[in-house]
C-alpha cells in the first residue's frame, strides 16, 4: 500500500510539472507597470492560470545564489520518506565546502559539529536563512553519500521539468559563474517545488525553533531561524499582507534575488527577481529586490481582474449554406467564453479579433458543429484561439441538392474521368480498324485451280469399261 501511494504522489507531481511546463510554453499577453524595476531580470506570473504577466530579460542568464536550495528542498521532500529521521553535523564535511574566495556570500544557521537535528529542522534552516550547513548535510545524505552526485539530480531535475539555461555546481549558493539559471527557468523550478507535498509549509514560515534538543550546545530557548524575506514581517518597512516569502539570496559580485508569493482576492501571484544593485547611484545600501517584489505584487493585487474578453453567445460572422431547406446562410458564435486575468490599464476594446471562416459550406448543418476560428490578439501578442460553431441547423433541400449535381456534373471528377476513358476507348477502337483495314488490304489473291484435259486413249479406255458395265 506504501509503495502504491509513493508512486501515486510520482505520478501527480509528474502531471502538474506538466501542466506548469505547458502553461509557460504558451505565454498570454504581459503588460508592463508604470514604475521603475531596479532588478536585471524579472518575471510575474499568476499560477492560477500559468499567465505571466510581466517579464523583464526573462531568458537572460545569472547566477542563482542560494535560490538553489528551492531545488534542492523539493527533491529532499520527494525523496524522503521520515522528515523525523535525525542526522549529525559533521564539520569537516561542511568546511570543504565553506573554502571559497568569496565566504561573505555563505549564510550560517549556527549548526555545529555534533549537533542532531532532524531532517525537517534542516530544511527549516534551509529555507528561512540559507544555511550553508543544512544545504551540504542534507544533499550528503540523500546523494548517497555524495554532494556532487545530488547536485547532479538537481540538473537531471530541471532538464526534466523544462529548464534550458539552467546548470547546478553547488548546493550552498555560492559564486560560481558556471551556477547559471534565468528567471523563465527559476520559475519553472519554484512552480515544481509549489507541487510537492509539503514544501510550501517550509517556504513560507516566518520563523521556526529547531526541535531536536542540543542543550549542551545552545539555549534552545534562543535557537530561532527567522525567514529572511522581511516582506512577511509585519513591523518591517517591506510587510505586504498576503505574502509568502519563498527563498532570498545575496552574491556580493551580482546582487540580491528573491523570489516570493502573494495571495489577494483568491488570486495567487509568484514574483521572480535576479540581480537587483546592493546600492544606489550615490552608494547608498539598498534592498531593491524586496521594493521591486512589494511594488509589483501591489500592482497585481490592485490592477488585475478576471474580465471576460469574449462571450459565447456573441455572434461573429456569417457563412453561405450551400443547399438549404428555406435557409442560405447560417450565423457562427465562440465555442466557449474566454476569460482572462486583465489589467485594467489596457482597453479590451483594442484587442483584435482574426476571424476565418470555413468556405463552401453545404448543407445539411447542424447546430454547434464548427465551421472556422477566431484568433484573440492584444499588442501582437496572442491571447488564444476559439472554434466557431454554428448557432443553427439548417437542413438539405433535396431539389436544390440534385440540380446542384446535375449543374456540376459536367465538372465533377467523375465527368473528367469518363472523357477521358471515353477518348482512350475511341482512341484504341480507331487503332484497331486501322490495322485491321491494313491486314486485309495485304491479304494475296485465291488462285483458281487448273483442269488437265485427259489424254483420247484414256477417254476411250474409260469409255470402252462403261460398255462392259452396262452389259
Amino acid at each position: 500500500m506504501k509503495k502504491l501511494k509513493k508512486l501515486l504522489s510520482v505520478f501527480l507531481a509528474v502531471l502538474i510539472v506538466g501542466c506548469f511546463c505547458t502553461s509557460l510554453a504558451g505565454q498570454a499577453v504581459s503588460f508592463t507597470p508604470n514604475f521603475e524595476i531596479n532588478s536585471a531580470a524579472c518575471v510575474l506570473i499568476n499560477t492560477d492560470t500559468g499567465n505571466i504577466l510581466y517579464e523583464k530579460n526573462a531568458d537572460e542568464q545569472y547566477m542563482p545564489g542560494s535560490l538553489v536550495q528551492i531545488m534542492e528542498t523539493a527533491l529532499i521532500l520527494e525523496k524522503c520518506n521520515d522528515l523525523k529521521m535525525q542526522l549529525t553535523c559533521d564539520s569537516e564535511l561542511v568546511k570543504r565546502y565553506q573554502a571559497t574566495d568569496y565566504p561573505d556570500d555563505l549564510r550560517y544557521a549556527d549548526i555545529y559539529d555534533g549537533d542532531v537535528l532532524t531532517v525537517e529542522d534542516l530544511l527549516y534552516a534551509l529555507m528561512l536563512t540559507s544555511s550553508c550547513e543544512a544545504a551540504v548535510i542534507l544533499a550528503n545524505q540523500f546523494g548517497n553519500g555524495s554532494v556532487a552526485g545530488f547536485v547532479d539530480l538537481m540538473n537531471a531535475k530541471a532538464k526534466e521539468i523544462g529548464c534550458t539555461q539552467t546548470n547546478f555546481t553547488n548546493v550552498t549558493g555560492i559564486y560560481d559563474t558556471s551556477q547559471q539559471t534565468t528567471a523563465r527557468d527559476m520559475t519553472k523550478i519554484t512552480q515544481y517545488a509549489l507541487s510537492v507535498s509539503k514544501f510550501l509549509n517550509f517556504a513560507s514560515a516566518i520563523s521556526y525553533a529547531p526541535e531536536t534538543p542540543n542543550p549542551e550546545r545552545h539555549k534552545m530557548d534562543e535557537w530561532i531561524w527567522t525567514h529572511s524575506n522581511a516582506m512577511m514581517q509585519e513591523n518591517s518597512a517591506y510587510y505586504l499582507e498576503g505574502t509568502k516569502g519563498i527563498k532570498t539570496a545575496n552574491l556580493n559580485q551580482q546582487g540580491r534575488n528573491i523570489i516570493c508569493q502573494g495571495t489577494k482576492d483568491g488570486n495567487t501571484f509568484l514574483v521572480v527577481l535576479l540581480a537587483a544593485p546592493f546600492t544606489d547611484s550615490e552608494g547608498v545600501l539598498k534592498y531593491y529586490h524586496m521594493t521591486d517584489a512589494r511594488d509589483l505584487l501591489k500592482w497585481a493585487f490592485t490592477h488585475f481582474n478576471y474580465q471576460t474578453i469574449l462571450s459565447d453567445s456573441t455572434e461573429l460572422g456569417q457563412i453561405t449554406v450551400k443547399n438549404g431547406d428555406g435557409v442560405d446562410y447560417v450565423l457562427v458564435r465562440p465555442a466557449k467564453s474566454f476569460m482572462s486575468l486583465w489589467y485594467d490599464g489596457a482597453d479590451i476594446n483594442s484587442i483584435v479579433q482574426e476571424i476565418k471562416l470555413d468556405d463552401n459550406v453545404s448543407a445539411p448543418v447542424q447546430q454547434g458543429e464548427k465551421l472556422g476560428t477566431v484568433t484573440l490578439k492584444f499588442s501582437g501578442q496572442e491571447l488564444t484561439t476559439i472554434d466557431l460553431i454554428s448557432t443553427t441547423s439548417v437542413e438539405l433541400s433535396q431539389k436544390k441538392y440534385y440540380l446542384a449535381l446535375a449543374k456540376h456534373f459536367p465538372h465533377t471528377e467523375w465527368m473528367t474521368r469518363a472523357v477521358f476513358l471515353s477518348a482512350i476507348l475511341c482512341a484504341v477502337y480507331l487503332v484497331l480498324c486501322i490495322y485491321a483495314h491494313v491486314l486485309y488490304t495485304q491479304k494475296p489473291k485465291t488462285v483458281e485451280p487448273v483442269h488437265l484435259k485427259p489424254k483420247a486413249s484414256a477417254v476411250k479406255k474409260e469409255a470402252e469399261k462403261t460398255k462392259k458395265k452396262a452389259k
